[in-house]
């Protein structure tokens, strides 16, 4: 049996309470060390997660010779170097979804990942979800016929009024961190468009600001500097048009819904009322033959992918399970089994798309990605 893969985490919030859990619930798998900013907080995290290394310069653990894997879980003005930094040491990459904060450090990261044949993919989640995997299968099987059409909304209510799970997200409200409504919202659904419908070819949007000022739970106030709701049109290569309807300052948890038409059928998930759709919550719908959509049942394969164990009482976000699920794929692709998605191919192409919606937006135009290349 191979040795244990042994990972540095960087990040003591979203990369300790998200990521930790999921890397836990793989066999053959280490994470031996973490890396914060300060001294204080790293051996902080070291000791309550019981981790052997604590390091506060990311450039020190990307060094580590000990070290396979460095997992990138910070925010994407901070990730370029972070990621360049592993690759230059020979780590394979696991990072959050929004890639980058713009295109040139999107491409750049992608180049050296090619250049230094090492496996870099993202934790985007919503692809990985179970209604999501068993809609891939019916798209294989020719469920829909052609697919000709498919409509994506996802809203909801981080930034309006004092919300408790918005306080944690206060970075959001800064431009120069690469944040907004299409960049966040936008990035997990376009990977899960793309992982259906394969490569967008142009973009039309609109943007705006709805709700200016953010206000928590603690009377704190912040005038925020990005778009909070958005709507994009695409047009995919195999023909195939879209939108895509995204905001986090709805007044109401509407959540998730996409469907997918095709000329036999309609393939539908949702999951109304979460701030995130995540594993099992998201539930798959079918129509065919001018029929009511029916709700498909999803098999305990989906929802209980083997290889991974998680305690009953875990602590941790719902996405936790579906990250997993793509670590599992990213784990494997390291040991020669099969190819993760996304890699730092799919990453740029979405980032791509969301460079053609910001221009988009600005200019009042279609852009083709293809053009930004």
């Amino acid at each position: 049996m191979p040795r244990p893969l042994r990972v540095g985490v960087i990040s003591a919030n979203w990369g300790m309470h998200a990521h930790l859990p999921a890397w836990h619930a793989m066999e053959g798998v280490e994470v031996r060390a973490v890396c914060t900013s300060r001294q204080e907080t790293a051996e902080a995290a070291k000791a309550r997660f019981g981790l052997e290394k604590a390091y506060w310069n990311h450039a020190d653990m990307a060094a580590d010779p000990e070290l396979d894997i460095i997992d990138v879980g910070t925010r994407p003005d901070l990730r370029r170097d972070m990621v360049l930094s592993a690759l230059r040491n020979g780590k394979h990459v696991f990072a959050a979804a929004n890639f980058a904060a713009d295109l040139a450090a999107a491409r750049e990261m992608r180049d050296a990942a090619r250049a230094a044949g090492r496996v870099l993919v993202l934790d985007s989640t919503l692809a990985q979800a179970p209604a999501h995997r068993r809609a891939r299968q019916l798209l294989d099987e020719g469920f829909l016929g052609t697919p000709h059409s498919v409509t994506t909304r996802f809203m909801i209510s981080l930034f309006n009024g004092p919300q408790p799970i918005g306080d944690g997200w206060r970075w959001f409200g800064k431009r120069s961190h690469g944040a907004s409504a299409i960049r966040n919202l936008g990035t997990h659904s376009l990977h899960l468009l793309v992982s259906l419908l394969g490569d967008i070819e142009s973009v039309t949007a609109e943007a705006k600001i709805a709700v200016p000022t953010w206000s928590f739970p603690n009377g704190d106030r912040i005038e925020t500097e990005v778009e909070d709701t958005a709507h994009l049109l695409l047009r995919f290569r195999n023909g195939v048009i879209g939108t895509v309807a995204l905001g986090w300052a709805s007044p109401g948890l509407s959540g998730w819904r996409m469907e997918l038409g095709g000329d036999k059928g309609t393939i539908m998930t949702s999951g109304e009322g979460m701030w995130f759709p995540s594993g099992p919550d998201v539930e798959l719908w079918t129509g065919r033959d001018a029929q009511p959509l029916a709700k498909e049942p999803l098999s305990r394969a989906l929802l209980h992918p083997p290889g991974l164990s998680f305690p009953p009482d875990g602590q941790f976000p719902p996405q936790t399970y579906d990250i997993a699920g793509v670590m599992q794929g990213f784990v494997g692709q390291i040991r020669g089994q099969g190819h993760a998605q996304p890699d730092a191919g799919r990453a740029y192409h979405v980032e791509a798309v969301l460079e053609a919606a910001r221009i988009s937006a600005a200019e009042g135009r279609r852009v083709d990605v293809a053009s930004l290349d």
